[in-house]
């Protein structure tokens, strides 16, 4: 039985080439309009995702248009941040049926923390003397990690994001699952998370790059993101789906 696997792109945001994507992809990272794009186009892309059955997620980011929300959260600004998340999610979810979350840029990023190792023999452990045991205090420390459990909570959402972090944790301790996602089009850095945007070579471009990869993510994770501000985004998608597909996968949310 062929191993299943999705394909999820950031769409919503005002480039070109959302229609594509969705002739591509299993599921819809859907912007809400603050961190880029509009409110109405967030409906407009809602409509196109339920016309062609593809998966929809909701994808809120930080209010910071400057840098299209992928900064990280600064001093001072926790309290007005993360009500226009806890706002652009609650107005999104009263709009339609989202399967899942998968923060945005910064948002996102805050909160992929890699978790320590031996995780795993902590949680079965629980009277181990470690931060990480079951009231979650170290983890309660990152700003939003709280926030962003009780709001999955609320909307009865699983959470999209990168694993062995914290996003992985906070997904389990929501009870509504964690869908493991792998990111085609970026290069990881040694510590498994993504190399800054700054950096040289962050975006892949090789069609040999992108192939090794998506091939090695696959294997492991649940879902593989394409981002649809690349300006070869319809190139890229086209060729993650065809290297699953031929390497014996079955695309599918």
């Amino acid at each position: 039985m062929a191993k299943l696997i999705d394909i999820n792109v950031d769409i919503g945001e005002g480039f070109p080439y959302d229609d594509d994507l969705l002739d591509i992809a299993t599921s819809a990272n859907i912007g809400c309009g603050i961190h880029a794009g509009s409110k109405e186009l967030t409906l407009a892309t809602i409509e196109k995702c339920h016309a062609k059955g593809v998966r929809i997620g909701v994808h809120p980011g930080y209010p910071d248009r400057d840098s299209m929300g992928r900064k990280g959260l600064e001093s001072g600004q926790e309290t007005a941040y993360l009500d226009s998340i806890q706002a652009q999610i609650s107005q999104f979810c009263s709009r339609t049926k989202a399967a899942y979350l998968k923060p945005h840029g910064g948002f996102y990023n805050d909160l992929a923390v890699p978790l320590t190792i031996g995780w795993d023999s902590m949680l079965k452990h629980p009277g181990s003397k470690s931060p990480y045991e079951a009231g979650g205090q170290e983890i309660s420390k990152a700003a939003g990690a709280g926030l962003l459990v009780i709001l999955l909570r609320v909307h009865k959402l699983m959470l999209m994001g990168l694993p062995s972090t914290y996003l992985e944790e906070i997904g389990r301790r929501s009870g509504f699952g964690f869908i493991k996602e792998g990111f085609a089009d970026r290069r990881y850095t040694a510590q498994g998370l993504l190399a800054p945007r700054s950096e040289s070579g962050s975006v892949l471009k090789s069609s040999v790059d992108i192939k090794e990869q998506v091939l090695k993510l696959s294997e492991t994770c649940d879902s593989l993101c394409v981002h649809g501000d690349t300006e070869n985004a319809v190139a890229i998608a086209a060729l993650v789906r065809q290297t699953v597909e031929q390497a014996g996968f079955e695309v599918k949310a």
